[in-house]
C-alpha cells in the first residue's frame, strides 16, 4: 500500500483522494520516531560506494508530522537535518550538485508548501521565496539543474471545482539562482487545466522531466502520465502511457535514462520500477514485485551501478532497500522501526 498522503495543494489532495475511493484503499500507521535507531547492514553494504542518502520520516502514527534525515550508506551515522513545526512535514529531500545542501518540501496539514534547503553538515535551514504574478503561491517538488540552480513546481492563482475535484488556476515548472534570485518559467499550465509537477533534469540540463495531471477539464480526467519538455520550453512529448501513471517522482540516472514507479495511486495493481528513454523508448519493466509489495520512490548511486528505495519493513512501515540498477539484489539498506522513505543519494562521497 502506498504511504500515507499529506494533505498539500487541493488539486494534489483530490487526486489522492481518488484514487483511494476508488480502490478502497487504506493506510498503516508509522512507528514513533522515539524508539530505537536504525539497526545497520554495514557488512552486507560493503559493496556499496560510500556517502549519504537523505530520506524522510515520519515522526508520529498519524503521517502529520514528518523530517529529513540522512544516513551513509553502510546504514550507520544516521542524523536529523530538519526541524518541522507540529502538522508539518518535510519532504522529497534532494541533494545539491555539490552536495552541499539538500533542498525539500515543507508542508502543513490542511495547508500549502514551500521550499527550504538545509546545509548538509550543519543543519541549518532556510526558506526559499519565489515570486508570483496571481493571487496564492505554493511551491513543491524540489529539484536541482546541473549547474546548481535550484527546480521546482510554482502554484499559483485561484481554484475552481470541476467533475468534483478542485484546480489550481496556475502550475508551472520554474528554476531559480539562489544567489541572485533570478527566477524563470521553463513551462506553464494555465486556465485550470492541470498541474505539471516533481520535475527533474537531465545530466546534461538540456530535458525536464516532469508529471503531467490533469484536472477535470482536460483529457483523460484526472489523468497522470510522464512528460518531458526541453530547457527552453519548447518540445513538450509524452515519455510513458497514461497506463503506467505519473511515476511518482521519477528521476534521471547518469546515463540520462529515466526510472520511475508504475501505477501511483492504483492499489489495484502491483506497482514496479520500470526504466525509459526521455524520448519515450526503451521502455522496460525493472522489477515484477509479488502483489501486495510497498513500492515507493527512488533514485540512484552517483555511479549509476545502484538504486536506494522505499518498501515493506518493519511493523507494516516502509525501510529503506538498495538493488542494483537492472533491478536485482534488492536487500535493506537498515531497519527502523519508523516509516522511512523518499531516499536520495548524495551526489558526493561524504
Amino acid at each position: 500500500m502506498p504511504a500515507a498522503p499529506h494533505p498539500t495543494h487541493p488539486f494534489r489532495m483530490a487526486v489522492t483522494l481518488a484514487a483511494v475511493l476508488a480502490t478502497g484503499a487504506s493506510y498503516a500507521g508509522c512507528g514513533d520516531a522515539e524508539k530505537p535507531p536504525a539497526k545497520p547492514a554495514s557488512a552486507r553494504n560493503a559493496d556499496l560506494p560510500p556517502g549519504q542518502i537523505a530520506f524522510r520520516r515520519y515522526l508520529d502514527d498519524a503521517h502529520t508530522r514528518g523530517a529529513i534525515f540522512t544516513v551513509r550508506t553502510d546504514g550507520s551515522g544516521e542524523q536529523q537535518l530538519s526541524r518541522p513545526e507540529a502538522g508539518e512535514t518535510d519532504d522529497m529531500p534532494d541533494w545539491s550538485p555539490d552536495g552541499r545542501l539538500i533542498a525539500f518540501e515543507r508542508c502543513e496539514e490542511g495547508g500549502g508548501c514551500s521550499i527550504w534547503t538545509a546545509d548538509a553538515e550543519n543543519a541549518s535551514a532556510e526558506e526559499v521565496r519565489f515570486s508570483c504574478r496571481l493571487d496564492g503561491c505554493d511551491a513543491s517538488s524540489p529539484a536541482w539543474t546541473p549547474d546548481g540552480r535550484l527546480v521546482v513546481t510554482l502554484e499559483q492563482g485561484g481554484v475552481r471545482t470541476f467533475g468534483g475535484a478542485p484546480q489550481i488556476e496556475q502550475s508551472g515548472i520554474v528554476t531559480v539562482d539562489l544567489d541572485s534570485g533570478d527566477q524563470r518559467t521553463v513551462y506553464e499550465r494555465r486556465n485550470w487545466t492541470g498541474g505539471s509537477s516533481q520535475a527533474q533534469v537531465s545530466p546534461d540540463g538540456r530535458t525536464f522531466l516532469y508529471t503531467r495531471q490533469n484536472s477535470g477539464r482536460s483529457r483523460p480526467r484526472l489523468g497522470s502520465a510522464l512528460f518531458a519538455v526541453d530547457a527552453n520550453g519548447k518540445g513538450n512529448h509524452q515519455v510513458a502511457s497514461w497506463e503506467l501513471g505519473g511515476g511518482d517522482h521519477a528521476v534521471f540516472a547518469p546515463d540520462g535514462s529515466v526510472l520511475f514507479r508504475s501505477f501511483e495511486g492504483d492499489d489495484s495493481r502491483q506497482s514496479d520500477y520500470w526504466s525509459v528513454r526521455p524520448d519515450g523508448s526503451r521502455l522496460k519493466q525493472l522489477t515484477h514485485f509479488k502483489p501486495g509489495t510497498l513500492v515507493l520512490s527512488a533514485s540512484y548511486s552517483p555511479d549509476g551501478k545502484w538504486i536506494a528505495y522505499a518498501s515493506d519493513g518493519e511493523g507494516g512501515n516502509a525501510d529503506l532497500y538498495v538493488m542494483r540498477a537492472d533491478g536485482s539484489g534488492g536487500r535493506p539498506l537498515f531497519r527502523a522501526q519508523p516509516w522511512d522513505s523518499a531516499p536520495d543519494w548524495s551526489p558526493v562521497t561524504n
